[in-house]
């Protein structure tokens, strides 16, 4: 049972975003659609899992006090963020926004839905769940899922997006054990990308730009 376990680990979230990445050449029509696919069967999985509790997927319990803790990280790193992009690279700040307003608005709509959703279901709340039993240690299943958020990030070919994810990683998976709900980690999650987007540090994260 361990031996398929780690396969299966392996398979999904080592060699599938490499393959994705050598073999796929049409980012654009793909990307969105395979997420989709894995995020949905990673929700799948966990429905008929006997042993998930289901209340994780939107246990409001302490919500607002999660909600408090996540704005009070977010207020201040987002400012640090804006300026450092400010007078570091004045030329992509508000880049959407100013460039295409109705692309914006658009990604700043569908992204939660499809983006933020299916990310956190495989990378949160699947993976926990998931590989408790081959990786009883919580930490190190937080920096496991961590390692794979930030390798699934490379098929948007540069390092702006590994590191960005790998910072999100780190964050998310802290938020989910803290709270135990994908909800608040989807609601902390769209900020942060509505935000990247609206900077314009998004730029590094949309497949047409590869």
């Amino acid at each position: 049972m361990h031996l398929l376990r780690w396969s299966e680990l392996t398979v999904l979230f080592l060699c599938t975003p490499l393959l994705i990445l050598f073999l796929v050449s049409d980012y654009d029509t793909w990307l969105m659609p395979l997420l989709l696919l894995m995020g949905g069967y990673c929700l799948w999985l966990l429905w008929r899992d006997v042993d998930f509790n289901r209340f994780r997927l939107f246990n409001t319990h302490d919500f607002w006090v999660h909600i408090r803790a996540s704005l009070k990280l977010f207020v201040p790193a987002a400012i640090a963020l804006g300026l450092l992009v400010h007078y570091f690279a004045p030329q992509i700040l508000f880049k959407l926004p100013r460039e295409d307003i109705q692309f914006w608005l658009i990604t700043l709509a569908i992204y939660p839905i499809i983006s933020v959703i299916p990310q956190e279901l495989i990378f949160r709340t699947f993976f926990f769940h998931r590989y408790k039993g081959i990786i009883p240690s919580k930490n190190i299943r937080w920096a496991l899922s961590t390692l794979s958020f930030s390798l699934a990030h490379v098929v948007y070919g540069n390092w702006i997006a590994v590191g960005l994810s790998g910072i999100g990683g780190v964050l998310f998976g802290y938020r989910y054990m803290q709270s135990r709900s994908t909800l608040v980690v989807v609601i902390e999650h769209s900020l942060w990308g509505s935000y990247l987007f609206t900077l314009g540090v998004g730029v590094f994260l949309l497949t047409q730009n590869i």
